[in-house]
């Protein structure tokens, strides 16, 4: 197996290291836009004096707030491969002169990756090698890379062909913990799969019923009784140049938003020694191991080869990895390794409170266990004052993302609570009016998108039934539809053809579009369908924000701005009742608009 590191800088001349102070003319473009591993980088670099730009997948994202952010910057999705990203990625490049480009997840991540070489002639990437590429983002490449090299994993195996139920439950027990290989992976970049923990048998026949088709291998392991620790590195041709070991303080279902800084373990700083130098790594990684406290066993769970989750906990503390990070690949500087304060704490707020809400409802009609459990969670605040606790966003030098994830929290839940006492959501817009003012506009052609979240039940649905009911002023009137999740040409489910067949609409040839904002920005009218829809156009395209309604703004029966929901997944009974109530909206949008269509 070749063994390469990470330097792919071919085109690139080599920065001298400095120790003055950082010139202004500096830049780093770092992709992402989440509140703890991109924000956590933005700042990092933003308070050394680089110039930080942004590219964002959620353009209302909280983060993007940062006065360190010194410009935004639109990069399309990648789709269709990619030219179209690739195209806009080499231009900006090319345009700013970036010192490093920073990626905070695969998403980002993975298309850097793929063009690497046109790419790394114009700037630096700090993207991993393609063997650590290989070997840290496929699950089972990384557990047959630490089998090899003694690092404890948890008992399991590959999932067998036609393998059923009860021989998996024989061999590994129950519960079992299924997982695809690759969180991420193209040409399905945005879609992220999913590791499951079955508890029953039931529950693993159906599990195992999902996979009967898988192109991929599906792996099997023991579920590990433990709780989570992770050892974070940055490291140079696989030497580990810093380490820091953290602890969750709160974890739920294996996720965790509150976590403390621990003591190095040797063991532990060994193993991930021994991955690191076998691939000659390069870069930063934060490996995530599971510990049993009663019998001090462990084992490795799999490795984040990039700007991690819990990265504003080290830090907050003096552990700047994203920094250290630019200063080797920009400057070759390798920084010495520092010690860092034990039990220093840090929690992502908002996250954290929702995950105490959810740990709460296995408290419903126990109130002793849910004040108790509620007490527990705001005892810990008391770190603050002691200042042993550090928020990701809430900080003193950089307020605003913090303070509009609290005010977005609020918002939230005002919404929720006029839903609850009404029954009913606050229109987006008043969808009658503005279809009466385009029909009685002298414009000749009136476009009307309508916009779902795939593009394969409901808009598509909306998109045929609507030509039909507007065939007579089909001249003037042009329907089109898209879907907010950022994939191409996928069939409608086989219920919704169905189920339209029998409203006398074909589906059978619909394949998905994506809504870009080329698509959004051609429409004279923009019709949603639910609040996940309402989120994607917004976060994507704040500016289009009070420019989209909802089509059940026309139900007569709701009598007011509800939701038409997804049926995916559901029965044909729901896909039939979806389908009636778009019929019931097209048939008011229809009736809106013919009066002042035939006005003399």
């Amino acid at each position: 197996m070749e063994m390469v590191g990470i330097h792919y800088l071919a085109g690139v001349p080599k920065c001298h290291a400095e120790t003055g102070p950082m010139k202004s003319t500096q830049k780093v473009l770092v992709i992402g836009d989440d509140s703890r591993s991109f924000l956590s980088t933005v700042r990092s670099l933003g308070r050394k004096g680089i110039e930080v730009h942004a590219a964002p997948f959620d353009f209302g994202s909280a983060a993007l707030l940062s006065r360190y952010i010194r410009k935004v910057h639109f990069v399309p999705y990648y789709l269709d491969g990619g030219a179209e990203w690739l195209a806009t990625v080499s231009q900006l490049l090319r345009d700013e002169q970036y010192e490093l480009v920073i990626p905070c997840d695969e998403r980002a991540l993975l298309p850097l990756c793929l063009h690497r070489e046109e790419l790394g002639e114009l700037a630096r990437l700090a993207i991993p090698s393609p063997t650590a590429l290989e070997m840290f983002f496929d699950k089972i490449k990384t557990r047959e890379l630490a089998q090899s090299l003694g690092v404890p994993v948890a008992a399991g195996r590959l999932l067998n062909a036609d393998e059923l139920a009860p021989s998996v439950i024989a061999d590994i027990g129950l519960p079992v913990v299924v997982k695809q290989p690759k969180s991420y992976q193209l040409p399905d970049l945005y879609i992220r799969s999913s590791t499951s923990i079955v508890r029953d048998e039931p529950a693993l026949t159906a599990c195992l019923r999902k996979h009967t088709n898988s192109a991929e291998p599906i792996l099997l392991e023991q579920m590990f009784e433990g709780c989570g620790v992770g050892v974070s590195v940055l490291c140079s041709d696989g030497v580990i140049l810093q380490a820091f070991e953290h602890h969750r303080a709160h974890e739920l279902d294996g996720s965790s938003y509150y976590r403390k800084s621990a003591p190095l373990d040797a063991d532990r700083l060994a193993a991930v020694a021994r991955m690191t130098t076998a691939i000659r790594y390069t870069g930063l990684a934060m490996f995530e191991f599971k510990v049993n406290v009663n019998s001090r066993s462990w084992i490795l769970i799999e490795v984040n080869a990039r700007p991690w989750g819990s990265l504003p906990l080290p830090v907050s503390i003096g552990i700047d990895f994203p920094y250290r990070l630019f200063q080797l690949l920009s400057e070759h500087k390798e920084s010495p390794a520092l010690n860092y304060p034990i039990d220093r704490y840090g929690r992502n707020l908002m996250l954290d409170f929702w995950q105490a809400r959810l740990q709460a409802e296995l408290f419903r009609g126990r109130p002793t266990q849910a004040l108790a459990h509620w007490g527990s969670w705001l005892w810990g605040f008391r770190r603050l004052l002691t200042g042993r606790e550090r928020h990701d966003s809430c900080v003193l030098d950089d307020y605003r993302p913090g303070v509009k994830e609290v005010c977005d929290l609020f918002a939230g839940r005002a919404k929720s609570l006029r839903m609850r006492v009404t029954g009913k959501r606050a229109p987006t817009g008043t969808l009658a009016q503005r279809l009466r003012a385009l029909a009685a506009s002298p414009q000749a052609s009136i476009t009307i998108l309508f916009v779902c979240q795939g593009n394969i039940n409901r808009s598509s649905y909306a998109e045929i039934r609507a030509r039909q009911l507007f065939a007579d002023n089909a001249g003037r009137f042009t329907f089109t539809s898209a879907g907010m999740l950022p994939r191409n040409r996928r069939p409608s489910s086989p219920e919704a053809v169905k189920i339209a067949a029998k409203h006398g609409v074909d589906m059978v040839r619909h394949q998905s579009r994506h809504a870009t904002r080329a698509s959004l920005d051609q429409a004279d009218l923009v019709i949603a369908f639910d609040e996940t829809n309402l989120r994607y156009i917004t976060a994507r395209y704040p500016d289009l924000a009070t420019q989209i309604c909802l089509l059940s703004e026309l139900d007569p029966r709701q009598g007011a701005a509800t939701v038409i929901a997804d049926p995916e997944g559901s029965s044909v009974a729901v896909f039939d009742a979806v389908f009636q109530t778009i019929d019931t909206c097209l048939l008011e949008l229809a009736r809106i608009a013919q009066p002042v269509e035939r006005a003399p």
